[in-house]
């Protein structure tokens, strides 16, 4: 048992080992990323896919890190938006097209319809299928869930199934951190920059992103010194 990765795109005036960013943001000092190509676009034309420049973009990147394999969420399911495009599908087309097990920067995605335990099986059993028990997976269906106990289920069917892979939880939130920390390798999140008292706004300015930042991490430590103190692990 180690400690869990917790990645994030932190205020660059913080040190901060593990970053995740978006292929648009600037790389900073780490001594490991993940670059995601976001789904800004998605957003914009749901129904449009990636454009062709960012997946070529995508296809130039080099990282001493992991890229995550483009995907699509269920942005009916997460979003509420009306699209015609089945999240799994496209998701698995740009698996099939862009993913090379043997690049050690590639970092595919499970994806599933919104808080669908059937559909996440489903999509685990065909992944399985192709590519075997590979080294690193990606948790793309438990970022937007409102419903935190599936979230956590799907975790541990990923740990079940994939049992000496590591596991990347996208956008995992506090309610499910205490039961999924022993499931995972490694999570993020940019709930930093939210107010962490009530009544409060969000980080307006370099300071209060740096204060934000250093209070979500002592909340961090907070929940994870326990559990890694009743494991034995040196804390």
């Amino acid at each position: 048992m180690v400690f869990q990765r917790f990645y994030s795109y932190p205020p660059v005036e913080c040190e901060h080992p593990w970053v995740l960013r978006n292929i648009k943001q600037k790389p900073i000092p780490c001594s490991h990323e993940i670059v995601d190509i976001g789904i800004y676009d998605l957003l914009k034309d749901p129904d449009g896919g990636h454009s062709d420049e960012k997946l070529m973009k995508w296809k130039e990147l080099e990282t001493l890190g992991w890229k995550v394999v483009p995907d699509c969420p269920d942005l009916e399911g997460e979003f509420k938006m009306e699209v015609i495009c089945d999240n799994t599908s496209y998701s698995w087309e740009l698996l099939t097209q862009l993913y090379n097990p043997d690049d050690p920067s590639h970092l595919p995605v499970i994806q599933s319809h919104y808080e669908n335990i059937e559909s996440f099986k489903e999509y685990i059993e065909r992944f399985k299928a192709k590519y075997g028990v590979v080294d690193k997976i990606a948790i793309g269906s438990i970022c937007k869930a409102d419903n935190h106990n599936i979230g956590v289920k799907m975790l541990k069917i990923a740990r079940r199934e994939f049992p000496n892979t590591w596991i990347h939880a996208f956008g995992l939130r506090f309610q499910q951190f205490k039961k999924a920390y022993n499931l995972i390798d490694s999570f993020d999140s940019t709930s930093w920059t939210f107010p962490r008292d009530s009544g409060r706004s969000s980080c307006k300015n370099k300071e209060e992103r740096i204060q934000f930042f250093h209070d979500y991490m002592r909340r961090v430590e907070e929940v994870t010194f326990p559990i890694n103190k009743e494991q034995g692990v040196l804390v």
